[in-house]
């Protein structure tokens, strides 16, 4: 699978932000393109979606997702794929916000992608339940799990959507947390369609098939959701 990039500060492009130390034309500065390189301009850029999506879910409450997704869209100026994908997932997780807070923590279930993991390093064992994490620090998912257990949550480290699926349907969740990249997300919430248990995303800074990248920093926001 050919690797694809999501949110890496150094190849992030949007629109109206001004680049560091360069010239600002005088003529509309917001159609000016130009790349992201510092993390806090993306993190900006997220906290600018997010607050867009909710002030639009506040006065439009029947208005179609993708009509909140291009305005939102229109309104950061964002040009790029990526963003527009992260600007998705949030408007489908916001949809679901309400009901995903209803649920305690303690009955949420995390997915997590084994991509995530050192892939040279890691000596998880593997069954029907996924990958078990040994906790060894080489990768991000030892941080990951004991967050997740921190607050009591059930996490699983899965292979693949079809995992996540069979799981579910076997535990039942009453909410659930996944981690993936875009398509894996839009797979999985077609899956979970009409299920009783609402799905809150955190999409992959960086996917592909190994040695991927989350922030940890989303991830557990979302976990507190």
């Amino acid at each position: 699978m050919a690797e694809e990039e999501i949110l890496r500060e150094e190849s992030v492009t949007v629109v109206g932000v001004a680049e560091a130390g360069g010239p600002v034309p005088a003529a509309a500065p917001e159609k000016r393109e130009v790349k992201v390189g510092v993390k806090e301009d993306v993190d900006d850029m997220r906290r600018r979606i997010k607050s867009l999506i909710s002030r639009a879910l506040m006065v439009g409450l029947n208005t179609p997702a993708s009509t909140i997704v291009e305005d939102v869209v229109k309104k950061t100026g964002v040009v790029d794929e990526k963003w527009v994908h992260y600007t998705t997932v949030q408007v489908q997780n916001n949809i679901s916000k309400e009901l995903f807070a209803r649920v305690p923590k303690s009955e949420r279930v995390v997915f997590i992608p084994h991509c995530l993991r050192n892939a040279k390093a890691c000596r998880a064992e593997v069954d029907e339940d996924g990958y078990h994490c040994r906790k060894c620090g080489a990768c991000v998912i030892a941080k990951i799990t004991a967050e997740c257990e921190k607050r009591g949550m059930k996490w699983y480290m899965v292979g693949g959507g079809s995992q996540v699926v069979n799981i579910a349907a076997r535990i039942k969740p009453k909410a659930i947390v996944g981690v993936a990249c875009y398509k894996e997300i839009q797979l999985a919430s077609d899956a979970f369609k009409g299920n009783s248990a609402p799905l809150h995303a955190v999409m992959l800074r960086k996917s592909g098939c190994v040695n991927t990248e989350v922030d940890l920093n989303e991830l557990i926001e979302a976990l507190d959701a």
